[in-house]
């Protein structure tokens, strides 16, 4: 049995505790705090979504289309008031393994935000962090990730694009964090 989704939660153990910790920080009964955290989201989501777009998720898992929050999260950015600059990114995804570690970061914060969600008023706009799935949509990702990245090269491919995916939701939440303090 090919554990590849064990291997990524392992190899991308440090970078997971370093965004959740930093996103704890945020104080979600504070609308700038709670503003920021989504901005700061946003601009790390928006791109990779994008490039996950362009370059094919859809081949990893046909479902790709109704596992995208670009669009939940600009809904709350537009309620809050909160203009994100345009984010073009020019860079290519280098390969299916890649987009594969990419898609393991962004799925798994979705199953993060179901326990922020909690955290905020219920009044204010909750679209992104409250967006579900059915259970089934994790652990069917987890099969395919095992099923493709069976390599060793093509695991680490995935396990460096998962650390830096980490590393853009880090770098974006620093930015924001600094500017609601």
């Amino acid at each position: 049995m090919n554990t590849a989704h064990l291997r990524l939660r392992e190899a991308t153990g440090a970078a997971h505790a370093r965004v959740d910790a930093l996103f704890g920080r945020f104080d979600l009964s504070r609308r700038d705090d709670y503003a920021g955290l989504l901005a700061a989201h946003a601009e790390a989501l928006i791109p990779v979504e994008a490039l996950l777009d362009r370059d094919g998720a859809q081949a990893i898992t046909e479902d790709w289309p109704q596992r995208r929050r670009a669009g939940v999260i600009q809904v709350d950015l537009d309620a809050l008031g909160i203009d994100m600059p345009e984010s073009g990114s020019e860079e290519d995804v280098a390969s299916t393994a890649a987009m594969a570690g990419m898609l393991y970061v962004l799925e798994g914060s979705r199953l993060g935000g179901r326990f922020l969600a909690r955290s905020i008023p219920e009044t204010w706009p909750r679209a992104y962090l409250g967006s579900q799935q059915p259970p089934h949509m994790w652990r069917e990702l987890l099969v395919k990730l095992d099923a493709l990245l069976y390599e060793p090269d093509t695991l680490e491919t995935a396990v460096t694009a998962a650390n830096q995916t980490f590393g853009r939701f880090e770098a974006a939440g620093a930015k924001w964090l600094a500017k609601v303090v």
